[in-house]
């Protein structure tokens, strides 16, 4: 038996990927094979493909961090054959073979089973993206600067996958002061719609010259850009605010003081969403059952393509701005069970 998949190599320190066909082999212990329906695109899936990205250093790899479908076959006793799963963190994609292809097969510990109302598209929307919001919201939302729906909320990068999501769930939640930060000034009227109070450019936010402490602005950050932008941020945040950093789409480094720690009790709060315990990603989507999922005209948007599209999404896909997430679809139904070779 075969399965279609896209396979990157490493040819002449150059990533070169390809649609190409794999065998299917005998399963390990405690592990799940799954006939996978959907995948999603996030941007570290496409800095796959960028020579001497760093994000995949053992090749050939399929990769794909996210994935949803179905079980065909399992030798872990937790899943049977036609349960609906989703996989996201754990290196799936990285580490590990990943998404990109008709048939996955991970440890056990890597699925969660989808038992509720959620379905696998609804999984595969979620995704990383989703999940990595979803952390970063339940670091903050018992906080004191959550305590009014009112308060002043900053979102940044939100055209992303995670600031859509942090948008959403924000908004579901019946929080109504919410900016968000983009470049995509088109977009105005959508984000207003999707519960953006208001739209500002990050040059808006820009301190020049620098400045250690300046006007507090903000109770609450989600910041999904990093770099410069973070520590201009940081020095408007409210006394006693929380900031969640989940992304560095402006760059790595983080030139700041330690003023707005120390002279105004600020917490900034990291996410990781690859190496969230298990027991914690249960909670997480059990939210997503019911409290973070928004209504179908605030959820975020997105579009669906087949494998055969992927290769050319992901290699213009860092070079194209975004306002909607992309699924891959792989397969509608729940599939006979397969055998290996």
């Amino acid at each position: 038996m075969q399965k279609k998949a896209l396979v990157v190599e490493l040819i002449d320190d150059q990533p070169v990927a390809s649609l190409t066909n794999r065998p299917v082999t005998t399963l390990a212990p405690d592990h799940v094979r799954v006939q996978i329906a959907y995948s999603d695109i996030n941007y570290k899936d496409a800095l796959v493909l960028k020579p001497r990205s760093g994000v995949v250093r053992d090749f050939p790899r399929v990769p794909g961090i996210d994935f949803s479908g179905w079980v065909i076959e399992s030798t872990d006793h937790r899943f049977q054959s036609g349960d609906a799963v989703v996989g996201t963190g754990w290196q799936i994609g990285i580490q590990i073979d990943g998404g990109y292809q008709e048939i996955i097969d991970v440890p056990g510990d890597f699925l969660h089973p989808l038992t509720g109302k959620r379905t696998v598209q609804d999984a595969a929307l979620i995704g990383t993206a989703g999940v990595t919001a979803a952390i970063g919201l339940t670091k903050v939302l018992d906080s004191r600067a959550m305590a009014a729906k009112d308060t002043p909320i900053l979102i940044s990068g939100v055209t992303g996958g995670v600031g859509g999501w942090q948008l959403a769930i924000l908004a579901q939640l019946g929080y109504s002061n919410i900016t968000v930060v983009t470049r995509q000034t088109a977009l105005t009227e959508r984000l207003t719609t999707l519960g953006a109070a208001q739209v500002i450019d990050p040059a808006d936010l820009q301190l020049t010259p620098k400045k250690p402490l300046a006007r507090q602005k903000y109770a609450v950050v989600f910041d999904n850009l990093g770099g410069d932008f973070l520590a201009d941020v940081l020095a408007q945040v409210q006394s006693n605010g929380q900031v969640v950093s989940s992304g560095n789409a402006s760059g790595i480094k983080l030139t700041t003081t330690v003023l707005p720690f120390i002279l105004r009790g600020i917490t900034l709060h990291g996410v990781d969403s690859v190496n969230y315990p298990t027991s914690d990603r249960e909670e997480l989507w059990q939210l997503f059952e019911n409290n973070f999922w928004p209504a179908a005209d605030k959820r975020p948007t997105f579009t669906e393509i087949g494998l055969d599209q992927l290769l050319e999404v992901l290699q213009n896909y860092t070079q194209t701005p975004h306002h909607q997430r992309v699924l891959v679809k792989l397969r509608s139904r729940r599939p006979r069970k397969i055998q290996p070779n």
